[in-house]
């Protein structure tokens, strides 16, 4: 069965509290990104992807229908940032720059 995105206003620009999404983000890009995203051994129940200098973690939200919000690159587990860079979905750079993250990026590239 397929992965399907559906945002969550709690992540959502501008009344959404917690780890916003990129404001100018494209609508399409969400779904791209669960549709790449990963599991990662020992961390049952969430996806993992990654697009640059923004880390996403998806939850389930009921069956195949899945939310996501950024990541704090500095607060990604390292087990996620070594299959992230493993499957090509970051360079090394890319994760080096990720670990000193600190803030999310104020836009969308």
């Amino acid at each position: 069965m397929a992965r399907r995105y559906e945002a969550s206003q709690k992540h959502k620009w501008p009344k959404g509290f917690g780890s916003l999404c990129p404001a100018q983000m494209p609508s399409d890009v969400p779904q791209t990104l669960l549709q790449k995203a990963v599991q990662v051994p020992g961390m049952e129940g969430k996806l993992w992807a990654a697009s640059g200098e923004w880390c996403f973690c998806a939850h389930p939200s009921r069956d195949d229908v899945w939310h996501g919000f950024p990541v704090l690159g500095g607060e990604v587990d390292e087990r996620v940032l070594d299959v992230l860079e493993t499957c090509g979905m970051l360079t090394s750079r890319e994760r080096k720059q990720l670990r000193k993250q600190r803030e999310l990026p104020k836009s969308w590239p």
